[in-house]
């Protein structure tokens, strides 16, 4: 009996060892010779060939909010996901925040993208989403790649610089009138750990940015998301860009949310609307 529960241990331990690990965490380098931190998680379901990347928004990482409710649905939903710190925000790759361009989200996602193509897990055509600034740069990417994307989420995404610009100044005026004289200002983050000089050139750098020129050219199956007391992004901004998109297309209103959507019930009611998009349902949550 001892040699039978030995034996048994052995197999489950041969087992153990055979299988890839869930996670992958790597520092990759990039062309511009600076660094990506680099999470690609749920390894398992390679076999799957199902693959997503989220990018998460200003001055944060790959463990926002927002980013940890996509991820999470993509994970129940069998994708291997590919998380990142963009360069210039407050995660593990090269900082400085204040530098932080459209562009350099942009060079973050490809170069991501391009370390994921040498890898096992990598496959075709998989799904890209992104939160604020982050929505903006999966939004450019899809659009240059249609072959390669087959679904696309926007979460909070910056819709234009204009709006973005006109959506600050209406809702927090002294804040942006004194952000754009004083040329930055200094962001912490709410648990008070770390703080950022943020820059208003990255705002006016996005006015070269409007993603309604191009919505109707959008070749991938694409899920908006917007919080109804979103001061940084409309949602009726968020809502412009959803009529001019062709179909398929989906919308999900988060209620009593703001942009960062912190709350658990948030968190919950944005991981439902993923979920539901990645099984082709109609979001579960108020659309109007």
């Amino acid at each position: 009996m001892m040699m039978r529960k030995i034996s048994l241990l052995l197999v489950f331990l041969l087992w153990c060892c055979s299988q890839p690990p869930a996670v992958k965490e790597t520092t990759i380098t990039t062309p511009q010779n600076e660094t990506l931190f680099v999470t690609a998680e749920g390894l398992g379901n390679a076999g799957n060939h199902k693959l997503a990347f989220i990018q998460h928004g200003l001055a944060s990482n790959q463990q926002h909010q927002a980013v940890l409710a996509a991820k999470k649905a993509f994970l129940a939903n069998g994708y291997v996901v590919v998380t990142f710190d963009s360069r210039h925000s407050l995660g593990k790759s090269s900082r400085d925040v204040e530098n932080t361009r459209i562009s350099t989200f942009a060079e973050d996602l490809s170069n991501v993208i391009n370390w994921a193509a040498e890898q096992d897990f990598y496959s075709e055509p998989f799904a890209l989403a992104g939160h604020s600034l982050g929505g903006a740069s999966v939004w450019s990417y899809a659009l240059q790649n249609p072959q390669k994307v087959d679904r696309l989420i926007g979460i909070a995404p910056v819709v234009s610089g204009d709006l973005w610009e006109r959506s600050c100044f209406k809702n927090m005026p002294e804040f942006c009138q004194k952000w754009k004289s004083d040329g930055a200002y200094v962001y912490q983050t709410p648990d008070g750990k770390d703080k950022a000089l943020i820059s208003y050139k990255t705002l006016d750098d996005a006015k070269n940015f409007n993603a309604l020129n191009d919505a109707e050219h959008l070749k991938a199956i694409t899920l908006l998301v917007a919080a109804d007391n979103d001061s940084v992004v409309s949602p009726q901004d968020v809502r412009k860009l959803y009529d001019r998109l062709p179909h398929p297309k989906y919308i999900a209103i988060i209620n009593d949310s703001e942009h960062n959507f912190v709350s658990d019930k948030n968190q919950n009611e944005l991981f439902d609307a993923v979920g539901a998009f990645l099984k082709q349902q109609k979001p579960s949550v108020p659309q109007d």
